[in-house]
């Protein structure tokens, strides 16, 4: 079940990468996180209904939220509300397709294509926290209890760990998971860099039965070009250059030299298509004289360890990511 809606969640950032964005004027902060402008979305307004309760603005208007919530249902950002301590009484199923302690006891509230609106109803939420849904599941949702809505594609991991922060009033938990998260990639990148040297470039690769991607800084390239801080090809990095949030594009075999590296990290979608065309692109010179493929600097890595893009799921990437440049490099 996960890989299917990693493989869907996917196609989606896909979707979405290439459509507009909106209109909201935005700013970088020094992590690299995008904010949306303070007169529309994701903050606290000045005024509050009793001092139980704050409202708060979101990408679907303002909603008067607990001033400190506690029975929580998220349809989408389970991994980054533990994140900043409080574990959500129900989440879709998805998030909790993992064997990670911290997931056991919540609640299975339905899958993204058949909300469980009774389960929902069930827990007696006093918040719901939901991602990109249409107005019509936004309208039930808001029948059951106060929903705020964050976009996906609105922030990196860091950026989603923040406004988890905010939206549960927890920031300065946020503030210490960041601190401890970036001791941890700090201690992966000293490994890496030790091993294999300053000036290395890495490519991510993904081969589909119909197309060939070139990642950039989200799931896997989060990991590798944001986290760690590894060098992207030149190309990529322009890309990554106009759009602090670019996901992936599509590229022909023929451009493939364009985006070469001293290291790749590749990821096959799942199925005989995909394996298959990917044995027909070993077999091709564009292939084989690659740096990375002729110095055996190629990496083979599977969809559900790396595709996935929460606070977990990252430090699970790293620890990989150390395995195979350190223990394994030849």
């Amino acid at each position: 079940m996960r890989k299917q809606m990693l493989i869907c969640l996917s196609i989606v950032f896909v979707m979405l990468a290439l459509a507009a964005c909106g209109t909201n004027e935005t700013k970088t902060d020094a992590a690299g996180d995008k904010e949306t402008d303070v007169t529309t979305t994701g903050q606290a307004s000045s005024g509050t209904s009793d001092a139980s309760t704050r409202l708060y603005k979101h990408a679907m208007g303002e909603t008067e939220i607990p001033m400190k919530p506690e029975r929580v249902v998220t349809l989408q950002y389970a991994s980054q509300m533990i994140s900043v301590g409080l574990k959500p009484i129900g989440a879709l199923d998805y998030l909790l397709d993992t064997s990670d302690p911290a997931f056991k006891g919540i609640e299975d509230v339905g899958t993204g294509e058949a909300i469980n609106y009774e389960k929902i109803l069930e827990l007696q939420p006093d918040l719901i926290i939901a991602a990109d849904v249409e107005k019509d599941v936004y309208d039930k949702l808001t029948k059951i209890a106060p929903t705020v809505v964050v976009p996906w594609m609105d922030y990196d991991v860091f950026g989603h760990v923040k406004q988890m922060g905010e939206i549960l009033n927890r920031q300065a938990e946020a503030d210490a998971w960041k601190t401890q998260f970036d001791a941890k990639i700090q201690a992966a990148k000293e490994q890496i860099i030790g091993k294999i040297g300053e000036g290395k470039t890495f490519a991510i690769y993904r081969v589909d039965p119909k197309e060939f991607y070139v990642y950039g800084v989200r799931n896997i390239g989060f990991t590798l070009y944001k986290a760690l801080g590894l060098q992207s090809p030149p190309l990529v990095q322009k890309e990554i250059d106009k759009d602090p949030n670019f996901w992936a594009m599509p590229i022909s075999l023929e451009v493939l030299p364009n985006y070469a590296a001293d290291y790749v990290f590749l990821i096959k979608l799942d199925g005989e298509e995909a394996a298959d065309r990917f044995e027909e692109i070993k077999k091709s010179k564009l292939w084989q004289n690659l740096p990375a493929v002729k110095n055996n600097h190629v990496y083979e890595i599977t969809m559900d360890k790396w595709l996935g893009y929460t606070p977990h799921d990252i430090e699970v990437q790293l620890q990989d990511a150390v395995r195979l440049l350190t223990e394994e490099i030849k």
